[in-house]
Formats: C-alpha cells, structure tokens, sequence
C-alpha cells in the first residue's frame, strides 16, 4: 500500500478530489456534514495531508533555514535559541544544517533547504569572500547574515561590533601591564576573526608595542584548534605574558594547553576570550572575555527576516549591537 492521496479519498466518498481538497482546508463552499463525512473517511484511509506540497501551491513551506558552522560551539546554540523564539512567536519553525566550517557543506545545505522551499535563510557560516552568496543574492529566497559579514554582496546583517570587541579585550591587557600579547585566531576568512585581529593589531600599534608575527596565529574556532595553536605558542622559550583568543572555546584550548605545560593562569599567562559562552562564568573557569548578545542577535535577525516575509516594510537590515568586557580571573598584571 502506497501513500494514500486525495484521489484514493475522493473515489471512497465518491466526490472529485477538488471537493476532497476543499473540505480538508476548511473551506466555506464545502457543507459542514460534506466536511464531517469526507474527514472521517481520509482518516480510516491513513490519508496524511503534505505540508510540503500545500506549500508549494501557497509559496511558503512555514519554515527558514537556520545555517550554523559548528552546532557544539555555545555562541551558536544561543543565536539558534534567539532564532527559534523570533520564528516561533510567530508561528514558523527552524531547519537547522551544521556546516563544520565546510564550504561544500554549506553550499549543499543551502541548496537543500532551498529545494525544502523554506520561505527564507539565516546564515553564521558565511566566509568574507564566500563563493556563492551572490547566487544566494540572486535567487528569490530571502535571507539574513549573523556573526559573519561578507564582502561580496551588501547583505541584510546582524552582528557586534567586532573592532570595539577586539579592542576592548587588547586594551584591558595592555592596561593591566603586557606588552607580550599573542592572538590565536579563528579562520583568516572569516570577517569576525579579520576584525579581532585588525583591532588587536590597532591597539598594539597605538601603544608602540611591536607586532610579531610569529605570536599569530590563525586557527579554527574551536577547542582542539585551539588547544594546538596554543601549544605551539606556549612551548616557546620566548612566549607571551597574555593571549587574546579570538572566541571563548578557543580560549578554552588555550586553558587547557596551559594547564598541560605547567603553566599558571593568570599569573603566568593572562588569556581572554570573545562571545561569553555560558561556560565562561563557571567557577573552575572564570574566564575573562568580550560578551556579545547571541540570543538577541538570532532573534532580531529572526524576527527582521519574518517581518520582510510577510509583507511588512522593514528597514534595510544592519545592525551593529554593542560587545561588552566582562572581566573574570583568567587575566592580571604579567610577573615582573
């Protein structure tokens, strides 16, 4: 037995599939009893009405594609949060793709969730230079950029202010006493990480502090990347009183790397991370960093993309909200 279809339904109550069509939707030409009898008959032949292709005849599939580069980082489970209430509220729900930071992964997903018919897309993982994000322009689907700026086409877009961020967290190292400052960095193509690191760099050159550059480096956003890119900084006879991480789970490696070769934080190494994931506040932890609003951010993206939907004159999309340092006790004044 195949699914059953509004023809199986209509051939049992002996009307034309359009009547069948009507009375499942309720409409007001079909009599109540008509409706009664023909529901009831659907129902003993397992009929099970397809969101899907009822969305195709109206145009909307009731759902957006949320597109994240790494679903076990904190900072995106709380922009996912912020999403799912801005589309709940009214009334859509999210497809999430976890992307791993992969380009052909994000490229397949998309065009998945575009085949879905999702009435449009909010996308974290975009690179600055991304490949295809202008055929995304191009196409009908509507969409919103969160966390990540891209440089190829002008982009409705929602994020912090990435260059005050990186600058608060340079400066309050600085301020305390270092002037041996290293930055592990995310990916070099994504705009977030470029704008840490201009700011890094920024704050060092208005200090007089030289820039080395073997004290960059460029990594992924995560823990392990984290973890490694540290080792190689720490190792060094000649290393750096303090790091700037470029997130929190990175700044997580860098922790944990210290804590491997013996070395004390904060007096040995002050490290300070970006995002305030909730895991940054834990008492073992106590990590200094650079907090942005997450939840806020997947929510006013949400509701911006829904509002764009339905039909409502919004404003071009651009917003900058406002990082703040919040200082725990992972950084002091470096060892005399």
């Amino acid at each position: 037995m195949g699914m059953v279809t509004i023809k199986d339904v209509a051939r049992a109550a002996g009307v034309s599939p359009s009547t069948v069509s009507r009375a499942l939707n309720d409409s007001p030409l079909i009599r109540e009893e008509t409706k009664a009898r023909i529901r009831r008959i659907a129902e003993e032949l397992g009929y099970e009405r397809n969101e899907l292709a009822r969305g195709l005849v109206k145009g909307a599939s009731g759902a957006i594609g949320l597109v994240i580069p790494d679903i076990t980082n904190p900072f995106f489970a709380e922009v996912t949060r912020g999403v799912g209430e801005g589309a709940h509220a009214r009334g859509y729900g999210v497809i999430l793709c976890n992307t791993e930071e992969d380009p052909d992964r994000e490229r397949s997903y998309i065009g998945l969730l575009r085949r879905k018919r999702v009435d449009g897309l909010i996308l974290t993982s975009v690179t600055a230079e991304d490949p295809y994000i202008k055929a995304i322009a191009r196409s009908k689907t509507p969409f919103v950029l969160v966390s990540r700026a891209s440089q190829v086409v002008n982009a409705p877009y929602v994020g912090v202010d990435d260059r005050l961020g990186g600058r608060l967290a340079v400066e309050h190292l600085v301020e305390l006493g270092h002037r041996r400052i290293g930055f592990i960095g995310g990916p070099p193509d994504v705009q977030s990480c470029v704008d840490r690191l201009a700011a890094y760099e920024a704050v060092l050159d208005e200090r007089g502090i030289p820039i080395r550059d073997e004290w960059i480096i460029f990594s992924d956003f995560t823990q392990a990347a984290g973890h490694r890119a540290a080792r190689r900084l720490l190792a060094s006879k000649d290393r750096p009183t303090a790091v700037f991480a470029a997130n929190d789970v990175v700044a997580l490696g860098v922790l944990q790397a210290a804590d491997e070769l013996g070395i004390e934080v904060p007096e040995e190494l002050s490290v300070v991370g970006y995002d305030d994931i909730s895991y940054a506040a834990l008492p073992r932890i106590r990590l200094t960093t650079v907090a942005q609003p997450s939840f806020d951010m997947g929510k006013i993206a949400a509701e911006w993309l829904l509002s764009a939907l339905e039909g409502g004159k919004t404003r071009r999309l651009y917003r900058l909200l406002t990082p703040k340092l919040v200082v725990r006790s992972t950084t002091a004044p470096p060892r005399s």
